[in-house]
C-alpha cells in the first residue's frame, strides 16, 4: 500500500491527526484517577465546552459516538416515549432504530435522500401532534449523503411544543458552526475522532437544564453505564478523585486536549472556513474532471462531499487505485447508494491544502489510467 506505510484518510472519520496529537496519544499510560488526572480530565471538559459553545454539563464517555447517543436516549426517554425522527439518509434511519431499541414510539418524517430536512415541515408535524412528542431527534450532518441539516429552527420548534431536541453532531462538531446554547439544543452528542481530529475512543454529550428535568423525571432505567444520572452522581460524589463511573481512556483524553487546543488556537471560525475551503477545492477539482456531486450545493455539508460515480470508472476501481497506488482512503456509498457514489471527508489533516492537492492529483491519475482525458493542473483549483 503506497510508500513506506504512510496513508491519507479522506473518509468521514476517523480523521487524520497532527503529529502532536499522535505523540500525545503515545505517551506512557497514566492512571485514570487522582488529582493530577482529574485536572487533565476537567481541562478536556472545558475545551470541549468551548467547541460545543455551551455552559451546559458535559460528559466524556468511553466509546464511539453511538455511546453518547445511547446515553441521551437511555437517560431522557421513558419507556413508550413518542419521538419524531426527521430523516433523509441512512444515519437518520439508524437513529430511528436506536430510539426503538429504547422502547420509544417512533414516527419517522421522511425527506428525499440527498435533501435536507425542512424545518417548516417538522414544525407543522409538531403542531399537528398537539405537543404529543417527548423528543425530536435528528442528524446534523448526514454523512451517508454529505447533507447538512438545519438545527436552530428545528430545536426552536421542538421547544415550543414541549419536546426535547436530541442532536447527532458526531460528524459535524468542530467542522461547522454549532452554538449549542444559542440554538437551544438540549442533548448534543459528538465524538473525538471526526472533526475534532483525535483518536477514537471518547464520545461527548452536553446536557441542558431542560434535558436534566426530563432525565430526572424519567422512571425508566435501561442502562447503568449509559445513564447520565450515574455519571452525574459520580461527578458529584467523587469529583476530586474519580468523577466518572468507570475507567476512562486517559491517553485519548491527553490527545484530545492537544487537538482541541490546536483547534481553538486556530479559532473556530477559522477552522470552519478552512474546512469549507477544502470542500470547495475538492468539489471544484472533481467537477472539472467530469464528476457530478450527489447533494446540491445549497444543502451540501462542508465536512463530507458525496460524489456520483464516474460513468467510465466504477467506484470500487477508483477506491482500489487510490489505496494501492497512493495510500489514500475514500469511502463508498452506504446501502442503496453502494457503488453509486463515493464520499470524501474534510476533517482532520485532510483539510490541509497539500492533502487536497494530493487527492485531486491521485484522482486525475486514476482517470488517466482508465483512458479518460483530464485537464492539467486540477490540483490547483
Amino acid at each position: 500500500m503506497g510508500d513506506g506505510g504512510e496513508f491519507h484518510l479522506f473518509i468521514p472519520g476517523p480523521a487524520g491527526a497532527t503529529p502532536e496529537v499522535i505523540e500525545a496519544n503515545g505517551r506512557p499510560i497514566v492512571p485514570h484517577y487522582g488529582s493530577a488526572f482529574v485536572a487533565t480530565y476537567n481541562r478536556c471538559i472545558e475545551l470541549m465546552q468551548a467547541v460545543f459553545q455551551t455552559n451546559n454539563d458535559l460528559f466524556l464517555i468511553v466509546g464511539p459516538g453511538t455511546a453518547s447517543l445511547d446515553a441521551a436516549l437511555a437517560s431522557a426517554l421513558p419507556d413508550g416515549a413518542r419521538v419524531l425522527v426527521p430523516s433523509s439518509g441512512w444515519f437518520g434511519y439508524r437513529l430511528a432504530e436506536m430510539c426503538r431499541a429504547h422502547r420509544a414510539r417512533v414516527d419517522v418524517l421522511e425527506f428525499a435522500v440527498g435533501d435536507a430536512i425542512d424545518p417548516a415541515v417538522v414544525a407543522r408535524r409538531l403542531e399537528a401532534a398537539g405537543d404529543g412528542y417527548d423528543a425530536v431527534a435528528w442528524i446534523h450532518h448526514e454523512t451517508s449523503t454529505g447533507v447538512l441539516n438545519p438545527v436552530e429552527p428545528i430545536a426552536a420548534a421542538a421547544r415550543e411544543h414541549g419536546a426535547l431536541s436530541i442532536i447527532d453532531a458526531v460528524a459535524s462538531l468542530g467542522g461547522v458552526d454549532l452554538p449549542v446554547d444559542a440554538w437551544g439544543v438540549d442533548l448534543c452528542v459528538s465524538v473525538a475522532n471526526k472533526c475534532l481530529a483525535a483518536p477514537p475512543g471518547i464520545a461527548a454529550i452536553s446536557v441542558s437544564p431542560r434535558a436534566w428535568e426530563a432525565i430526572d423525571a424519567n422512571p425508566s432505567t435501561r442502562s447503568w453505564y449509559l445513564d447520565l444520572r450515574t455519571w452525574r452522581r459520580y461527578r458529584e460524589a467523587w469529583g476530586d478523585w474519580h468523577p466518572f463511573p468507570t475507567t476512562v481512556a486517559s491517553n485519548v483524553i491527553e490527545a484530545m486536549i492537544t487537538s482541541l487546543e490546536q483547534i481553538l488556537e486556530e479559532g473556530l471560525e477559522a477552522r470552519f472556513r478552512r474546512t469549507a475551503a477544502a470542500a470547495a477545492a475538492v468539489r471544484g477539482g472533481l467537477r472539472a474532471m467530469g464528476f457530478e456531486m450527489f447533494a446540491d450545493d445549497r444543502v451540501a455539508s462542508p465536512v463530507t462531499t458525496a460524489v456520483k460515480a464516474h460513468p467510465r470508472l466504477p467506484v470500487a476501481e477508483l477506491q482500489a487505485f487510490l489505496l494501492e497506488r497512493r495510500s489514500i482512503y475514500i469511502s463508498g456509498g452506504l446501502a442503496d447508494l453502494a457503488g453509486k457514489i463515493f464520499r470524501v471527508g474534510h476533517m482532520g489533516t485532510s483539510i490541509d491544502r497539500a492533502e487536497v492537492e494530493l487527492l485531486l492529483d491521485a484522482v486525475a491519475e486514476a482517470l488517466r489510467e482508465a483512458g479518460i482525458t483530464v485537464p492539467a493542473g486540477l490540483a490547483q483549483k
